[in-house]
């Protein structure tokens, strides 16, 4: 076998500014083909590529869409929020005068409190003063049972039993209290599989595999101390090396971390403190224990980019699987954009009724028909979740 290059030698030469791709770290073979775990390598670093460049897309696309996203919809948010407002108000002071029945007031009562109880979750003390003062039950009141029945709930489904110390005053603490639970619950579920194996005859494949993590988690610690070595910015005294050095520094320190295997090796090529042929004479020597965390490396990217669509998903308010790309964003703000433009009319239209009378008696059946057939999404509303 040949002799292996120093993957770590004790001095470097100075830093390359070129940017190394990652096609620098393929395996690559001038007499005859790759073997299957070569072969197996690429594939890997080219997944994760991929992930890493689905990742920026992501990151990319909802740069650009933020700001035409706020740009158009916050202008209308804020108009059908002040029509509401005015709505309320003005039932409040029509509730102070005469005419109107004692069916009619609790109706208006009951309409007055829906509307209110929108603004009054986003902040507005006036609309909580107004909703409090006309319900037989405070917002605070309603959040509360809301919460002990969803506690309830949880108690009976999904055997909840809080810490008593632990507090539980909103939906915010009780639904962070139970994943917390069920995370524990997964933690001792899996600590008791760890043991009954540890009890058990390891088989050779299992001492195998634990040895290959063993020499991947020594080989991803030297690789990032002699990193840690080298970019040490109190130890470049040019003013630009440093700024450089310590850009890096934060890079492989965030990489560690992460256990990304790929951006280390990246650096070690800029930095030239190794060479291409350094990690190919590597990789067909530690090819397993490179595998095992370019594995670990895209599972944990999958699971990145899984959380990232789902926060732009909530972010653009789009449905859980509509799929993420330009011309859904765009489609969905368009659609948005109507639906505000709509409540905006309904809104300008049923306060012109609401002056007279007649139509106002009219209008609130129809608002207390309205509010019937919406119930379901009570819930939703009084906690701020839609």
């Amino acid at each position: 076998m040949p002799q292996q290059q120093n993957l770590f030698p004790e001095q470097a030469p100075d830093t390359s500014q070129e940017e190394i791709a990652s096609t620098a770290l393929q395996l690559t073979s001038q007499h005859g083909r790759l073997s299957p775990d070569q072969q197996r390598f690429n594939r890997l670093l080219k997944r994760i590529d991929n992930l890493k460049s689905q990742l920026a897309k992501i990151e990319t696309l909802c740069d650009a869409h933020r700001p035409a996203y706020h740009l158009t919809l916050s202008p209308l948010q804020e108009r059908h929020s002040n029509l509401i407002r005015e709505l309320v108000l003005w039932l409040h002071a029509r509730l102070q005068g005469k005419g109107l029945s004692a069916a009619l007031k609790r109706d208006a009562k009951t309409i007055l409190c829906h509307f209110s109880q929108t603004l009054a979750i986003e902040g507005d003390e006036e609309m909580r003063h107004l909703h409090d003062q006309y319900s037989t039950e405070s917002l605070a009141q309603k959040q509360q049972n809301m919460c002990d029945d969803m506690r309830a709930m949880m108690e009976d489904m999904f055997d909840f039993s809080p810490s008593e110390d632990e507090p539980l005053d909103n939906i915010d603490d009780l639904l962070h209290a139970s994943l917390k639970q069920l995370r524990e619950a997964d933690a001792a579920e899996e600590e008791q599989r760890q043991q009954k194996q540890r009890r058990r005859k390891k088989t050779s494949t299992q001492v195998k595999a634990e040895e290959t993590q063993q020499e991947a988690d020594s080989m991803l610690r030297k690789l990032f101390r002699q990193l840690a070595s080298m970019l040490h910015p109190d130890r470049e005294n040019n003013p630009e090396k440093r700024a450089h050095k310590t850009e890096l520094m934060s890079e492989a320190n965030k990489a560690y971390e992460s256990r990304d295997l790929v951006t280390l090796l990246k650096i070690q090529l800029h930095m030239e403190l190794t060479t291409q042929e350094s990690i190919a004479q590597l990789a067909q020597e530690k090819i397993a224990s490179l595998t095992v965390l370019l594995k670990q490396q895209i599972k944990a990217l999958e699971n990145q980019l899984h959380t990232r669509r789902q926060r732009a998903l909530q972010e653009f308010d789009l449905m859980p699987y509509d799929p993420l790309t330009k011309t859904t964003l765009t489609r969905n703000l368009k659609q948005t954009e109507w639906s505000l433009q709509q409540a905006i009319r309904e809104m300008e239209l049923d306060l012109e009724r609401i002056q007279d009378d007649q139509t106002l008696k009219t209008w609130l059946k129809e608002q207390k028909k309205l509010l019937a057939q919406s119930a379901s999404t009570d819930f939703f509303d009084l906690f701020g979740m839609r």
